[in-house]
């Protein structure tokens, strides 16, 4: 590592779902969940979705950040059943949902001077059962969630344990970009985004990221040219 120690070696940080891994728990367990409960209730699953959805961005627009990303609590506020427990018993329907290029990528990371993390506004029961799946906390130098630290994406206070920041890699312009430029590290965006979600009032009107990664392959070598 150059002769740096740990602690001296800036982090790169990546949000997980449609960044890292397509969403494994919206589609291996929480839709199941909200299509059964929708059959039970005799409604369409989009339909439940849309009182979840806007009891969320509720809570949101009130500052409870983290509150909005608390499945189970916002079942239980709408009268249904208990959200299921994660429960990965095998690992190949999470791989499928990786990304080409993804785990070459970090293992390549791994070869340059940084510490690597996932920063997630997903809480930790509902994402690091899919990730110890995949063996990737051997990958992984630290896994951030809003139910731990207390602080949600783009709240800049969800960064500090993984700082100094280096760069920050996500989907949303909402909480991956604005979370990196305020907390002073660059921005990678995976994709275009057509998103154009302020529902944070002091988000920026224009806000782009520093770069769109649109090959993975890229990536390493846009972090070595800033080390």
């Amino acid at each position: 590592m150059n002769g740096h120690d740990l602690g001296s070696r800036p982090w790169v940080t990546f949000d997980m779902d449609n960044t890292l891994i397509q969403s494994p728990y919206w589609r291996l367990h929480f839709r199941p969940w909200l299509e059964a409960e929708a059959q039970r209730l005799g409604t369409d699953y989009r339909s439940l979705w849309r009182h979840f959805h806007q009891r969320s961005e509720e809570l949101w627009r009130r500052g409870r950040w983290v509150d909005s990303f608390d499945w189970p609590a916002i079942a239980e506020h709408l009268g249904l059943s208990r959200v299921p427990e994660v429960r990965v018993s095998s690992p190949k329907p999470v791989r499928a949902l990786v990304p080409t290029g993804v785990e070459a990528m970090l293992w390549s990371l791994r070869q340059l001077n940084v510490r690597l993390a996932i920063v997630t506004n997903g809480f930790w029961a509902f994402q690091y059962p899919y990730l110890k799946a995949l063996g990737w906390p051997y990958l992984l130098d630290a896994v951030i969630t809003p139910d731990r630290i207390g602080a949600a994406k783009p709240n800049p206070a969800i960064m500090v344990p993984v700082s100094p920041g280096l760069i920050h890699v996500g989907d949303r312009l909402s909480h991956d970009v604005l979370a990196a430029r305020r907390s002073g590290r660059k921005s990678a965006l995976v994709g275009p985004s057509s998103e154009h979600d302020h529902i944070d009032p002091l988000m920026p009107a224009n806000l782009e990221p520093d770069w769109i990664i649109n090959d993975w392959r890229h990536l390493p070598q846009i972090v070595a040219s800033m080390l």
